[in-house]
């Protein structure tokens, strides 16, 4: 397998028996139906210490769920909202909507209160996927939206769903959506059409949805798979949850695409990783923010090279990259995307360059670091890296029931990525910093929007500014720097107690400093946040993870 190699000929086959579909194959349903019929025995997924299904499992499941759905009402272009963890049922539900034309929405599990009312409420989601164990906490919000009118719950029952609260006009078990036929159905869509709808952090306002088309989700695995050199022969293990879009795209659509096995861990634990990964029998993986930093941190030991996996690529890669090699008996490579792209930039094994996240793949996108007027910089020069794409739907449709906010992120035919980088003269393309307030914590984007719009909900809360500092698990924690009412007692043990009671555990500030009289502001009267990230963590700053302040000892 070539580097850098362009979409290779329909038709053509590589060494290990993979055959390049034709574009109008590269659906979703046509590519479950490929190997359903091809090598339908094959073991095709596999979630914890569960059995293995096969192809033609996936294949038979998916088509009684459709034809469920379809009863139900769900068509094309209908939005079904899934709130579950890593589980064999948000596959099958999400292939069984692709079946219909219907676009999944995966949901942060973590998502509460009017964060999760957004998601639901701005994708239009008319049924909901739930886990019982979260039917408790979601019932107020899901009884606030008028369009969720039907609740399939996971791992229970219609009277958990009762007894939880769940007053929706339909609730049904999920072995229920199992009893439909297991003919096919001869809804065929185009690869154009929407596939999903993931939502990423808001930067100047709420979560914003993703619209992906089936087109895109393919490209994603055949750039991740020239970056990997992965073939038929590989499979893959993933410890990243399916509402993220690696979870997705490499867990899931890599097998779907290639005929081959994914293997899923419930979520990511630095204790059991190797063991997981050692049981998987994978080749293949990868690691985002501080997960790789998390595993090398670990003390050596003999079973650090006791597994099959070959190569795994860490975003962003690791200062650290040829010692983690070594000591763990694998290759690393990294790669520049977006939910709302693909990978746009990827290096391999055997081409990288250091501090450069990639090279960019001119057969497919167009990529530029541009100034303030869109102006493109020279080699070498910061400015924001802004991408368009040479082959039809293979970027995002754009922002769902947000045209204001996809207007402006495509502007001037580009789309603009917020993020600060350079190119060389080479195409090699080096991140250099965000520019959109959004901050990088363990994999997960927090909006500082969402995360400041929460916390001044806090009777005794002023207003307050969230920043990026520095982590030593590599990306960055969350500094949350309050400004209390004057005369008030507040303390940081009070904002955080708010926190955790309104926020997902992922966006819950590790350091909050409670002060009075204003924030520093800019000549527009914003809140000045480049002074305060230049500032930093301060004596007064609490650090919740040490339960001390910063400036005093342990």
């Amino acid at each position: 397998m070539n580097d850098f190699r362009s979409l290779r000929t329909p038709g053509n086959a590589d060494p290990a028996g993979f055959q390049v579909p034709d574009h109008a194959d590269r659906v979703l349903p046509a590519l479950l139906t490929r190997w359903a019929e091809t090598d339908g025995d094959r073991e095709f997924l596999q979630f914890g210490a569960d059995a293995a299904v096969t192809f033609h499992d996936v294949q038979l499941s998916t088509n009684r769920i459709a034809h469920t759905l379809k009863r139900l009402g769900l068509g094309a272009g209908d939005r079904i909202a899934m709130l579950v963890p890593n589980c064999l049922e948000l596959v099958l539900t999400w292939f069984a909507a692709a079946k219909l034309g219907a676009v999944e929405v995966p949901v942060n599990i973590q998502l509460r209160g009017r964060l999760l009312a957004h998601v639901l409420g701005n994708s239009g989601a008319s049924v909901l996927l739930c886990h019982r164990d979260f039917l408790a906490d979601i019932a107020e919000t899901v009884a606030a939206q008028p369009g969720i009118t039907t609740v399939i719950v996971v791992g229970g029952s219609r009277a958990d769903a009762t007894e939880s609260g769940i007053t929706t006009d339909r609730v049904l078990e999920f072995r229920e959506l199992t009893e439909g036929s297991a003919a096919a159905l001869d809804h065929r869509p185009h690869y154009s059409d929407p596939l999903a709808i993931l939502y990423t952090s808001g930067t100047t306002g709420p979560a914003k949805g993703v619209v992906m088309p089936h087109h895109q989700y393919y490209l994603w695995v055949e750039l991740y798979a020239a970056s990997l050199g992965l073939t038929r022969e590989d499979s893959y293990f993933t410890p990243l949850p399916l509402f993220h879009a690696d979870g997705q795209l490499w867990g899931a659509y890599f097998p779907l695409v290639y005929g081959t096995k994914g293997t899923f861990a419930e979520r990511f634990s630095v204790s059991r990783y190797w063991q997981q990964a050692r049981d998987s029998d994978a080749t293949a993986t990868n690691m985002l923010g501080a997960m790789a930093h998390m595993l090398w941190k670990q003390p050596p030991g003999a079973a650090d090279r006791q597994h099959s996996l070959r190569i795994a690529q860490a975003l962003p890669m690791i200062s650290m990259k040829s010692g983690f090699e070594e000591r763990f008996g694998l290759q690393l490579v990294t790669a520049y995307g977006q939910t709302e792209t693909n990978w746009v930039a990827y290096d391999t094994a055997g081409q990288s360059r250091p501090g450069s996240c990639g090279k960019v793949a001119t057969d497919h996108f167009d990529v530029r670091v541009v100034d303030e007027f869109d102006e493109p910089c020279p080699p070498g020069q910061v400015g924001e890296i802004v991408v368009r794409p040479r082959n039809a739907w293979t970027i995002s449709r754009g922002y769902h029931a947000m045209p204001t906010e996809t207007q402006s992120a495509w502007r001037n035919l580009w789309f603009h990525s917020g993020d600060a980088g350079h190119l060389d003269a080479d195409g090699w393309l080096y991140f250099a910093d965000r520019i959109k307030d959004v901050i990088r914590r363990r994999g997960q984007n927090i909006s500082a929007f969402e995360l400041e719009s929460v916390v001044g909900e806090h009777p005794l809360v002023v207003e307050s500014a969230a920043v990026a500092v520095a982590s030593e698990l590599s990306e960055e924690d969350v500094l949350l720097i309050v400004v209390a009412a004057e005369g008030s007692a507040l303390t940081p043990g009070d904002v955080l107690a708010h926190c955790v009671d309104q926020l997902p555990k992922f966006m819950v500030p590790r350091y909050v400093e409670v002060r009075t009289g204003t924030l520093p502001r800019t000549p527009t009267e914003k809140i000045a946040k480049t002074e305060l990230r230049r500032r930093g963590l301060t004596a007064g700053t609490w650090d919740a993870e040490a339960d001390r302040y910063v400036g005093t000892h342990s």
